[in-house]
């Protein structure tokens, strides 16, 4: 089914009324009709808002994959710079078709995982390293992770209160075999972490019908200044004055209060910007509304459709600074999807038996046209993606945020946990690379990590420590700016 946006951004827009994750002095109020403004008195100036120019916020989403790639028709013939007509010269590369993004990709070889094979399913064992950098446990269905996801590890520091990272997932959590396996939470071994299938879910949080995380309800007064522009300020003006011409409120006082209302017009203008991306426009809406009564999953493609509703919504939560974090898993660990590609339309493989080259959920095979069906998969894939980038792009999101996409496996026939192919888009807020195809040198996923981390939590913190499980230490200077 195709996308359709109810407007392009940056044109005139419905904004949502999304209460922001900080505190807010509540002791006194200075009203004005239905709006209210905390007065700091004697508690200090409130929290500036993430968006403030002087301290900006990095947004980390997380994807992760099934089945493998085709990697002699994955990414360019040779590291290198990238630039969007280079990639489009690519013909018969999968990533070609995020050309358009060139300027802000860094395409990654020489990354693996911390085991060296797989021991029992490679698919459910892989999925549990993809964001873990840990060996995993078991297999199948009882596979588990042993160590915390780097997802959860980035949210504990950057979300208030430590808000959970958004978990998402398009795939058939019906299918009864692995589903999801790539958030954990806990060290040693980690407790798998249930993601959302329908979008409708993290819809309905953002646009304020079921209220967020915590069961707050959205904020109307926000509504009401981002739809007209105006500034708290403009509202409780002629209270602003009449407490300012009080005989008995101190110099200091005063300052005190002009500090405040000053904050707030500064933090206005800084979130300028975000006001004009946090809004519906460029959502899928009547595509989401259709999903307000449950997810019938269908196993005929309609998993691209999901996931592109998925990064939507990840782009809108950023912009509107609803959550720092997301993870999304895109497609079952032993994926039942029919997808109508050319090369499939004889075979009406489902795609696990084409990544296996054999209609066999355990038996590899050698059949060419299964190859090229599940080359063409990576097209789509890959289309989906760039869906989600065009999201970050018109939300004024590359240079503030990282996307990075990878795989639970390597190739569909071996199911080789070596060289898993790795996608990074965006600057992660200037820290990170961009317009290149770059050469890790064979180390393990921990020290990708932990160079995305660093990237992620530097308006909060310094990361020092090393995370995961793997054959060194540190992050991987290839990936830097």
């Amino acid at each position: 089914m195709s996308h359709e946006h109810s407007a392009p951004l940056g044109s005139s827009f419905s904004p949502l009324a999304l209460t922001p994750r900080r505190s807010v002095n509540r002791r006194a109020f200075l009203r004005a009709g239905a709006v209210a403004v905390g007065l700091p008195f004697l508690e200090g100036l409130p929290a500036r808002s993430a968006w403030a120019a002087d301290n900006p916020p990095v947004f980390s989403l997380f994807i992760v994959a099934a089945c493998g790639v085709v990697g002699s028709k994955f990414f360019p013939s040779a590291t290198g710079p990238l630039t969007s007509s280079g990639l489009a010269g690519q013909a018969g590369k999968a990533t070609s078709v995020l050309s358009p993004h060139a300027e802000n990709l860094l395409f990654v070889r020489g990354i693996n995982f911390p085991m060296n094979g797989a021991t029992n399913c490679g698919h459910a064992q892989g999925l549990c390293q993809s964001l873990t950098a840990a060996p995993a446990g078991d297999g199948g269905k009882t596979a588990y992770s042993q160590g915390i996801s780097v997802d959860m590890v980035i949210a504990k520091a950057v979300n208030d209160a430590g808000v959970d990272p958004l978990t998402l997932y398009a795939g058939n959590r019906m299918n009864g075999y692995i589903a999801e396996r790539i958030s954990f939470k806990g060290a040693g071994a980690g407790q798998v972490r249930s993601a959302d299938d329908n979008p409708y879910t993290l819809y309905s949080r953002l646009v304020g019908l079921t209220g967020g995380s915590g069961g707050t309800p959205g904020e109307p007064v926000a509504a009401e200044l981002l739809a007209s522009r105006r500034s708290v300020n403009d509202l409780v003006r002629d209270e602003l004055k009449s407490l300012m011409s009080l005989s008995g409120l101190s110099q200091d006082d005063k300052l005190r209060l002009q500090q405040h209302f000053d904050a707030i017009r500064d933090t206005e203008v800084t979130m300028g910007e975000m006001a004009a991306a946090c809004s519906q426009d460029g959502l899928a809406v009547s595509k989401l509304d259709a999903l307000k009564s449950g997810l019938a999953f269908k196993s005929d493609g309609m998993i691209e459709d999901v996931a592109k509703l998925h990064l939507e919504l990840v782009a809108l939560a950023f912009a509107c600074n609803y959550n720092r974090v997301a993870t999304l898993q895109h497609g079952d660990g032993t994926d039942q999807t029919k997808y109508s590609v050319p090369s499939n339309a004889n075979l009406g493989w489902p795609f696990h038996h084409l990544s296996h080259r054999v209609q066999s959920d355990g038996q590899v095979g050698s059949n060419s046209t299964a190859e090229q069906a599940h080359a063409e998969i990576d097209v789509l894939r890959m289309e989906t993606l760039r869906h989600g980038l065009d999201q970050f792009k018109a939300r004024g999101l590359l240079d503030k945020s990282f996307v990075m996409w990878t795989n639970h496996v390597a190739d569909g026939p071996s199911h080789s946990f070596k060289n898993v192919p790795t996608i990074i888009a965006g600057n992660g807020g200037g820290y990170l690379k961009q317009g290149a195809y770059v050469d890790a040198g064979n180390v393990t996923n921990n020290r990708l990590f932990n160079t995305l981390i660093s990237a992620a939590v530097r308006d909060k913190s310094e990361w020092t420590e090393n995370f995961g499980k793997g054959s060194g230490s540190g992050g991987i200077d290839a990936l830097k700016a």
